[in-house]
């Protein structure tokens, strides 16, 4: 016999540590949830880096790609993102953002570039949860790692914006701390517009 509403065991909650991109919707949820869900934090044992890329060559249904938006042509060149590697000394500021397991499994196939990693030993203020972290995969590292060889890697202006954008809107000095925290760009950030593909 089956179980009715209350008699349900609570799943474990989980949670998602932004510190990029994701950081919009972490400030997207928090519009549309308790305030609680999020929570400005830090992780040691990290550093935040540029080091995943995407090839803006390749087009693969259900992702994306950028177009120059005075000419509307497809640079080939490869689009830079931000990255988190182990460091002992390092610390990274973000996030920390509720998910259900639906949502968990969402993003594990929105950020295709990166792999889930658990951070929860590493946040300065500890959480009944299990936190995790996207950090790029070995195939994404290794496109950034050609692109600079090739003198072909390029971040995003528009990215860069929304990043610093939604951390400003995170709270007090969470900017300032992001630019201090975050190793400087190792390439040219030029304007690019983003257009999304559909999976068919």
């Amino acid at each position: 016999m089956g179980m009715g509403p209350a008699e349900e065991v609570a799943r474990p909650r989980e949670v998602v540590f932004a510190y990029g991109s994701l950081l919009e919707l972490a400030n997207d949820a928090a519009e549309v949830r308790a305030e609680a869900t999020r929570q400005v934090s830090l992780v040691d044992g990290y550093r935040r880096t540029w080091g995943v890329a995407m090839d803006n060559a390749r087009t693969l249904p259900g992702y994306k790609y950028y177009v120059d938006p005075r000419t509307g042509e497809r640079p080939a060149v490869f689009v830079v993102f931000l990255d988190i590697v182990a460091d002992r000394s390092g610390q990274v500021n973000g996030v920390m953002l509720d998910v259900s397991h639906e949502e968990l499994d969402g993003l594990d196939r929105r950020e295709r570039n990166y792999e889930r990693v658990e951070v929860t030993a590493g946040l300065s203020r500890p959480v009944s949860a299990t936190v995790w972290a996207y950090a790029g995969t070995a195939g994404a590292r290794e496109r950034f790692r050609r692109a600079l060889r090739m003198g072909k890697a390029v971040i995003s202006e528009d990215y860069y914006d929304r990043v610093l954008g939604a951390f400003a809107g995170s709270g007090r000095n969470a900017a300032a701390e992001f630019r201090a925290l975050t190793d400087a760009p190792p390439c040219p950030i030029v304007p690019l517009r983003r257009v999304d593909l559909s999976a068919t």
